[in-house]
């Protein structure tokens, strides 16, 4: 090899194009001035991560960093190669006092969904409206939608969206919305009956109805509703092996989920302001569970309901459980321990800590 040769400019342009395709897309422009052989290379990256931030950072002297941020998204839309279908394309407009431009942002969106990109994410603080074409976007495979601290713009923008067009994403195998708000009680249904091989839902601090959760190929299931009146009445994910709800509120007082027997991994906390009654279905729900997490300043309300019709939990080998529960009755983590002969590990939670035990066979007793 001589001194001086430039390997990496040797290699194929495929492999170039992935090497593009994994920086920022402003950086992956900036390449255009190291060599000829890289001046023509970036208009074919087939991913996207354009980051209002990241761009402010880089562009420290620009007086105007928001409309210089704009105009370079535009030149480089427009630059790219337009027979090239786009693999991911992620936003991030997060900016304190950013004047969103939604006419544009709807725009770079619908670029995406017009190039078949197969991931798109977006994080954008005041967005209003999203565009109809998303929800019927054949190519897509993930969307992440973080729109947080919207209002009430998105309810009224994500309504029309979804009951004008419908929705039909027959590849969408991964969706993530966070801050989503809308009154429309048909939201999620229709989201959701749209997407029939949808594996992974993770609803954060959305206001939506969420009163009955079904999804026959649902693997992975996260709400972190941190509002009240978030109720959930049943969830039914035959299929689901993972199950994460953090919630708050009147949400779970009459919940009834339907039996998920390749549920490995439940995490259910559950704060003041939640309430349960004698038809609380939930720990019932998940028999074959092998890791739980138990948490939360009224959990020893949901075990009181569920203990006494609990089926043995053969499987448990990790548990996690607030202390509380044993400080009002320790006779809810003895009703637990007892359910789960094969336990090994119980780790009480108390004030961001936990206090760890082995359990091996009998000794489980002493605990």
């Amino acid at each position: 090899m001589a001194p001086h040769e430039d390997r990496i400019s040797n290699l194929p342009d495929t492999v170039l194009h992935q090497i593009l395709s994994l920086l920022d897309s402003q950086e992956a422009v900036w390449t255009c001035v190291l060599s000829k052989r890289w001046v023509n290379l970036w208009p074919f990256i087939h991913s996207l991560d354009l980051s209002l931030p990241d761009f402010k950072k880089i562009n420290t002297q620009s007086p105007n960093f928001e409309r210089s941020f704009m105009r370079f998204v535009d030149i480089l839309l427009s630059k790219r190669e337009p027979s090239l279908h786009l693999h991911a394309f992620r936003l991030f407009c997060e900016e304190d006092n950013f004047t969103v431009n939604h006419q544009k942002i709807k725009a770079w969106i619908l670029y995406a969904v017009r190039h078949n990109a197969k991931v798109i994410e977006v994080s954008a603080c005041l967005f209003r409206k999203l565009p109809k074409d998303i929800f019927t976007c054949a190519s897509l495979q993930e969307l992440i939608l973080d729109i947080s601290g919207l209002g009430k713009g998105l309810g009224k923008g994500l309504g029309k969206g979804v009951i004008a067009g419908g929705v039909n994403l027959p590849r969408l195998k991964k969706l993530h919305l966070c801050g989503i708000m809308s009154w429309n009680r048909n939201i999620l249904r229709r989201l959701l009956s749209g997407c029939p091989v949808l594996e992974d839902l993770n609803l954060n601090v959305c206001s939506i109805d969420m009163r009955v959760i079904s999804s026959p190929q649902l693997k992975y299931l996260t709400i972190f509703s941190g509002l009240d009146k978030a109720r959930i009445e049943a969830i039914r994910a035959p299929n689901l092996i993972s199950l994460c709800l953090e919630l708050s509120g009147d949400v779970l007082c009459a919940a009834n989920f339907d039996e998920m027997p390749f549920l490995v991994d439940a995490s259910i906390i559950v704060h003041d302001g939640t309430g349960f009654d004698e038809n609380c279905n939930i720990l019932t729900s998940f028999p074959n569970v092998k890791n739980l997490k138990l948490r939360g300043s009224v959990m020893k309300d949901l075990l009181s309901v569920e203990l006494p019709k609990c089926p043995t939990f053969s499987n448990l080998t990790d548990l996690h459980i607030s202390e509380q529960c044993m400080c009002f009755s320790s006779n809810l983590v003895s009703g637990m321990l007892y359910n789960s002969p094969n336990l090994e590990n119980l780790r009480l939670y108390r004030n961001r800590r936990y206090l760890c035990y082995q359990c091996q066979g009998d000794d489980m007793d002493d605990v």
